[in-house]
């Protein structure tokens, strides 16, 4: 298996929100092992409904509290020796001992958005100081809930995902069967968050809703972090205009591996089946063009100084603007550098060409 390759030691793993689970995938009672960040993680959920991520070894003798553990009220049970965990990571009981111990499990922030479990990783361990919002369309009646579309374990970093994810140049290049053309319309960088606004020129022949679908459409794309992305495409559907609500999701396995998964949502603007029928025809359009960027992710290298020209200005604001969720230290000389403010309309020189 060909491994990754890189040009520069870029950093591992920033701190923001990433998607970890599905609630549904999560009952009362339920007890999940996870793996990311290279590291084991145990999610849990109690009787009454909160939900807990612990790291996932018990600090007396090292079992997984994942494989075998069990809900007790609102705690965890150890399956090797019967040790109660809070969703704090506190002992709170030793069937054997009237002692506790002054151990705990290490515990993780989580929220439940739009039917997504998420947690917030920093490498330190620290507590968020910045939350997603709820996408506004979710609990309005015109809107069906979201649904996965499709997962991916793929060869590639967050560095490589950003980068393809708001490339506009390559859609017409790797997805030339689906776009004429795409042009970005702004960029807005406030704090966590990136908008990426851009037209879309579709080749509607070869898309399976393509013949469904007017030629010309936008797309609002906002990041929320670096794993966490809502977009909106607005298009004409037959004689009315309809909006496809979709979240790309991006977890960290390891140093090699991303998690990928999509998912989305049409709204309600024809009766069933018709509704149904577009549905299932855009999630398909979805997955083809997704796969096509899986190669190139799996065998590209990263590029921390690379001769950016106008219109790869998308591209270079994402960079500037992730570098804020990586730790300093963490931080490679190359992504050190200095950036300009990049717009469309000026070269772009980030170092020898």
């Amino acid at each position: 298996m060909m491994r990754m390759k890189t040009t520069t030691s870029t950093p591992v793993f920033p701190s923001s929100w990433f998607r970890i689970a599905q609630s549904q995938a999560l009952p009362p009672g339920g007890v999940k092992p996870l793996h990311y960040f290279d590291r084991d993680f145990v999610l849990f959920r109690t009787h009454e409904g909160s939900i807990h991520l612990l790291d996932a070894f018990c600090p007396h003798l090292g079992a997984h509290l994942g494989h075998g553990g069990t809900i007790h009220r609102e705690s965890i049970r150890c399956p090797y020796h019967g040790w109660k965990f809070n969703g704090s990571g506190h002992c709170v009981e030793v069937p054997y001992s009237k002692r506790l111990p002054g151990r705990k499990v290490h515990s993780w922030p989580v929220r439940e958005i739009s039917g997504l479990i998420l947690m917030y990783y920093h490498p330190h361990g620290e507590e968020p100081t910045w939350e997603i919002p709820m996408p506004r369309e979710i609990d309005i009646k015109e809107w069906p809930p979201l649904r996965l579309v499709h997962q991916w374990r793929v060869r590639t970093n967050l560095s490589n995902y950003l980068d393809n994810s708001i490339d506009v140049a390559h859609l017409t290049t790797v997805h030339h069967q689906a776009f004429r053309s795409a042009q970005t319309d702004s960029v807005e960088r406030k704090g966590p968050t990136l908008t990426h606004r851009m037209t879309q020129y579709y080749n509607q022949s070869s898309m399976l809703a393509g013949r469904l679908i007017a030629s010309q459409g936008s797309v609002a794309t906002t990041y929320y972090g670096p794993g966490y992305d809502v977009s909106y495409y607005d298009v004409q559907v037959l004689s009315k205009m309809g909006c496809l609500l979709q979240i790309f999701t991006g977890t960290p396995i390891d140093k090699e591996y991303l998690d990928i998964e999509i998912y989305a949502s049409f709204k309600k603007i024809f009766p069933n089946p018709l509704n149904w029928l577009l549905d299932y025809l855009l999630r398909m359009d979805t997955i083809y063009i997704f796969e096509q960027d899986i190669p190139i992710l799996e065998n590209k290298a990263y590029i921390s100084n690379p001769p950016f020209l106008p219109e790869d200005s998308s591209i270079a604001q994402a960079r500037q603007w992730i570098k804020q969720f990586y730790l300093e230290s963490e931080t490679s000389q190359g992504e050190k550098a200095e950036y300009s403010d990049y717009s469309a309309t000026k070269r772009v020189d980030l170092g020898e060409t």
